[in-house]
């Protein structure tokens, strides 16, 4: 009989709140374990709980669950069998943490800027592609279209003025999808709590007037349609500053998919900003009726892998029904009208089914639904029964699924397979539970919410910390073209608060598909800077953590707020 490792949240367990670990170990029988502070003293003692074989982890497993921690401080550890846990903090210290958390995940986004310099100590630079050699510049990028406005007579596309925006990921492409859905992030935070965060409504903001400029004007051809993407024309390599990338810049043409995501966020903007800027939320309003009116009269403009061959990813989507509903949710949360709801009711989607799956920049159906669920107003009095509804049975769903895995994750895909941007999974399920537990204010769904995070801070199959900087063996090589330290040491660490897209089955890079061929699905990850499969970072993923990190901290907060009328957990 062996244990091999103790798998614990590495930041930490908020008194009051569930302490829940794996253990992997080959016993047939339960265990004693021993929760210990940091002068070695026995706290609380126990047994563990057979689980048996995990086939996501692809070892056997027990777990351990506390029902309330008590307690406070730091370097708390877990015993099983004289196997120690990595160390990890009790009470108010835990609690603290997630407002730390959620400050850095947002961060990140801020680094990622384009177009503009980055005032910060360690992570300072020049802005990046603002037409400064060796740029080539996000100022006048050149479209492919026929039929283009700007089109000078045998010299091509004059070009559109698309500075701004985030670089989505590791490289220095910018695509309307994955900017939309960041948008979106930043603003259900802001109408979740109605903090007025100026940092977090100044981010998001940036990111809009990106996809403001990317809306074509009246006069084109496809006017209130959205650019799909801005990217080099060839892939560079690693390391690479913004501003030292000399390749040159295309744009892809408009896509039926950007231009409803245009139309979501504006729409969303025009109820935050009402409070704030009721000019720039009357520009946001007109920019989504544009959106709407143009995605729906060419609902069939779709962004396909042969759209792109280098330089960028092809963010392909067949299937905009999703991104449809989603528009429509949230104008009829702006305006109540009919053809919104007509649009919703239409749309031949399952809801629960959706969100039981999760979310990603493909997949906005459950975005919606929190916007319906959570909504006031004609949403409150309308669509919501129907989004409440399907939020609480899609929260018992992911309940049942992180009680009968492992390493208690609620993302447990029926093949068996992790996809590419796992964690991302597990934000989007943790957001789901969050919005459940504020809706209903029914403890369990919370609880599931910090779940999310134990899995994601260190009690998975890798014992590593998918956050970098957060826990004891925290991810410390993403696959980032600035963020390059492991690459080269003139470049800067990345920072803290990031997290890494995690296990992935299909093993999309030769680094990966080397070192992990054969693994289980949650041990297909490496922390190494050459996995872009694995080990990359997005502006999405990390505007997922700020949500859900921000989300947790405001409960834990001895006088924290909900929205009206909801109820305490």
């Amino acid at each position: 009989m062996t244990v091999t490792a103790v798998r614990v949240n590495q930041l930490g367990y908020p008194a009051g709140w569930p302490l829940r670990a794996t253990v992997a170990t080959d016993a047939s029988a339960p265990l004693g374990w021993h929760l210990r502070n940091a002068t070695g003293a026995t706290v609380v003692a126990g047994e563990t709980t057979v689980h048996g074989f995990d086939r996501a982890a692809g070892e056997t497993v027990h777990t351990v669950t506390v029902p309330t921690v008590a307690g406070e401080g730091e370097g708390w550890t877990l015993v099983v069998d004289g196997v120690e846990s990595p160390a990890f903090a009790v009470g108010a210290p835990a609690a603290g943490r997630y407002g730390g958390l959620a400050h850095d995940a947002a961060r990140f986004l801020y680094l990622q800027r384009s177009g503009t310099p980055i005032d910060d100590p360690e992570y300072g630079r020049p802005a990046g592609h603002v037409d400064v050699a060796p740029n080539r510049g996000d100022a006048a990028v050149a479209c492919h279209r026929p039929d283009c406005p700007r089109r000078r007579w045998l010299f091509g596309c004059r070009g559109h003025d698309l500075r701004g925006g985030w670089y989505d990921a590791g490289d220095h492409g910018k695509y309307a999808v994955t900017t939309a859905l960041t948008v979106w992030l930043l603003q259900h935070i802001e109408e979740r709590t109605r903090g007025g965060d100026p940092a977090l409504l100044d981010e998001a903001r940036w990111g809009l007037e990106f996809l403001l400029a990317a809306q074509l004007p009246t006069g084109d051809p496809q006017a209130g349609m959205v650019f799909h993407a801005v990217h080099d024309v060839r892939w560079t390599g690693l390391p690479l500053r913004p501003e030292q990338d000399p390749e040159p810049r295309t744009v892809r043409a408009p896509s039926t998919a950007a231009t409803y995501g245009l139309a979501a966020v504006a729409a969303q903007a025009a109820r935050v900003w009402e409070v704030h800027d009721p000019v720039f939320a009357a520009r946001c309003t007109t920019a989504a009726d544009r959106a709407w009116n143009a995605a729906t009269g060419q609902p069939t403009v779709y962004a396909t892998p042969a759209d792109v061959t280098e330089g960028g990813g092809p963010y392909d989507d067949t299937d905009v029904r999703d991104e449809r509903y989603w528009a429509a949710a949230e104008l009829a949360a702006l305006t109540g009208a009919e053809e919104y709801r007509y649009a919703m009711l239409h749309s031949g989607l399952d809801p629960i089914a959706a969100l039981r799956e999760g979310f990603d920049w493909r997949s906005m159906l459950p975005p919606a639904q929190l916007t319906l669920a959570l909504g006031t107003g004609w949403v409150a009095a309308s669509a919501a029964t129907a989004a409440r509804a399907a939020l609480a049975t899609a929260a018992e769903t992911l309940l049942a699924t992180i009680d009968a895995e492992g390493h208690g994750t609620p993302y447990a895909p029926p093949d068996g397979r992790y996809c590419w941007g796992s964690n991302s999974r597990v934000l989007a399920h943790a957001l789901t539970l969050g919005a459940a537990a504020d809706h209903t204010g029914d403890r369990r769904y919370f609880a599931g919410e910090l779940a999310c995070l134990d899995y994601l801070l260190g009690r998975n199959a890798t014992g590593v910390s998918q956050v970098i900087g957060y826990g004891a063996r925290p991810a410390s090589r993403p696959h980032h073209r600035f963020f390059a330290r492991a690459v080269d040491t003139a470049y800067p660490p990345p920072p803290p608060g990031v997290v890494v897209g995690g296990p992935n089955s299909g093993l999309d890079d030769p680094v990966a598909a080397a070192a992990l061929s054969g693994a289980a699905p949650q041990r297909c990850w490496i922390d190494d800077v050459g996995s872009y499969a694995t080990n990359e970072v997005t502006i999405g993923w990390n505007a997922a953590l700020a949500a859900v990190a921000g989300h947790v901290a405001a409960r834990l907060a001895p006088a924290r707020s909900l929205r009206p009328g909801a109820a305490a957990a």
